[in-house]
Order: C-alpha cells, then structure tokens, then sequence
C-alpha cells in the first residue's frame, strides 16, 4: 500500500493481518471513509462558528453605526395633544398675507423657517411674520445641499442666515431646518456647535408640488399624530386655500398647533433611530 495513505489512516494500529486480499481492502475503504466524514464534520464546525462570530461582529457594527448617525427631530413623543404647523419660506410671498390672516383668526401661533438670501429679497415679509408673533428658524442661507459641503461651509452658511434675520428682526433662530431635508452627520454637528435644533417633519403636504388644496388636505391629515411636525411652503399655488381645513382637522380632533419651539424637548431627551425625539428622565 502507498506509504502516505497507509500513514494517513494509520493503518499499522489496526490489527488485520489475518484478513484476506480483499477484505482488507473493504475494511481499508472504511477507515478512510470515517476519517473522510470526520475531517468534513470538523470543517462544517468550523466554517459555521466563523459564520456565526461574523455575522454577530455584523450586527455589532450596524448597532454602532445606528449608534453614530445623528438625526434632526421628526417628530416628538409627547401625551399632550399638541402638534406644530411649520412653514418654508423660500419662494415667493403672495400668499404670506393670507397665511398670516388665517393663523391670526385661528389663534395660531407658527414656526417658519426662512431661507437667507429669500430674506434678504423679502424682508417686509420676514418682518410681518416676526411681528406676529411666530417663531422664526433657520433654513439655510444659500439653499444649498449640505452634506456637499464641508462642516466649516454649513456653519458659515446657518451663521449667514441667522445674522440675516436677525439684522432684520432682531431674533437670532435657534432651530434649523436643512433645505430640502437633506443632511448627514457634519450637518447636524454644525448646528449643534451653534446651539440649534435640527427639525426635519413627519408630515409633508408636498404642497410645493402644487397639488390641489383637497390633495394636500389628505396628504397632511391620514398622518397627523400627537407630536407631529407639519411641513408646508409659503409661495405655493394652495397652500393658503387648504390651511383652514388643516386647521379645522386639528380643532375638530383635539390637537393643537403650537411653535416648534414649544413643542421639543429643549434639555434632558434622546433621539431614536426614527428621528423621535423622547423625554429621558434621570434615574438619580
């Protein structure tokens, strides 16, 4: 027999000289066949603990990563009934007047956040809407994606816009609200470094799109919850047209519309991977 085989199934341990040609032959094939299955049950142990350690050092790093990524508020979990109505100024300002009108007659108090350079072509408005007593936030100065830029570019970019409203109005925002909803980490580390929550929406009318007011009625009213954050456009063709029935929903329903600003948690809070914000209370 080869050398190599015979010392691979360590034949010389098995005592069958008195067995024939053949038999040893058949009893040879035996002992290859249990080492053969034995080697391949240790591999498939083998390979199937490597499986196992990377797919737990997968969802480690996914929990990690989950951990990392900083998200803007969505919305807020709160027991009260309260929501809040948030406008983008951005384009245009015919319909300010009457958003401004329909917010005043139902006792409505809002947060819209201004875009600088749109500021800066309509300050009579930004000022009509500070005198009435809305909150004023921060949505860029440029309109420009954010993640494209460095950290160094959006806070100078927030800083621009803040400095604008406030030369205007004397208010400085302390919320932001990325342009387009669109951030990453550097974005929300930028406005954190200036004091400034970052407010994105879980309820978007879309009505930038210029649906029809009955459209954006639907669209704003099958998601609205407690702690929601409504996103609406000024400069939009029926913005101003679907507002009363939004309004009336909420009153109809028992929720009421206050500025972003009063409606987050300012201190002691975390922010789950779905973006709502929730109340942590100390176990001291």
């Amino acid at each position: 027999m080869c050398k190599p085989i015979a010392k691979f199934l360590n034949i010389n341990n098995y005592p069958f000289s008195h067995i024939n040609f053949y038999g040893k032959g058949a009893f040879i094939l035996k002992i290859f066949s249990f080492k053969l299955k034995s080697i391949l049950l240790v591999a498939f142990i083998i390979l199937t603990v490597c499986g196992c350690v990377l797919f737990a050092a997968s969802k480690i790093t996914d929990t990690v990563s989950a951990q990392t990524r900083l998200l803007p508020v969505y919305r807020v979990d709160t027991q009260d009934n309260r929501v809040a109505v948030t406008f983008n100024c951005a384009d245009g300002g015919d319909d300010i007047d009457k958003i401004l009108s329909i917010l005043e007659a139902y006792n409505i108090k809002s947060t819209f956040f201004i875009l600088g350079t749109w500021a800066d072509k309509n300050e009579e408005y930004v000022l009509k809407i500070s005198e009435a007593g809305h909150e004023l936030g921060n949505h860029s100065y440029s309109h420009k994606d954010m993640p494209s830029l460095s950290s160094e570019q959006i806070i100078l970019d927030i800083q621009k816009c803040n400095e604008t409203v406030k030369r205007i109005t004397g208010k400085t925002p302390s919320l932001f609200r990325a342009p387009s909803g669109s951030y990453d980490n550097k974005t929300i580390s930028a406005a954190q470094e200036l004091n400034m929550f970052s407010i994105q929406w879980d309820t978007d009318s879309l009505d930038w799109k210029n649906i029809s007011a009955e459209e954006i009625y639907k669209r704003v009213t099958s998601k609205i919850q407690k702690g929601s954050v409504i996103q609406f456009h000024t400069g939009t063709a029926h913005t101003a047209e679907a507002l009363p029935a939004v309004l009336d929903f909420l009153k109809e329903n028992g929720l009421v519309s206050v500025p972003v600003g009063k409606l987050i948690f300012s201190e002691n809070y975390i922010i789950d991977s779905n973006g709502v914000q929730k109340q942590e209370f100390s176990t001291d």
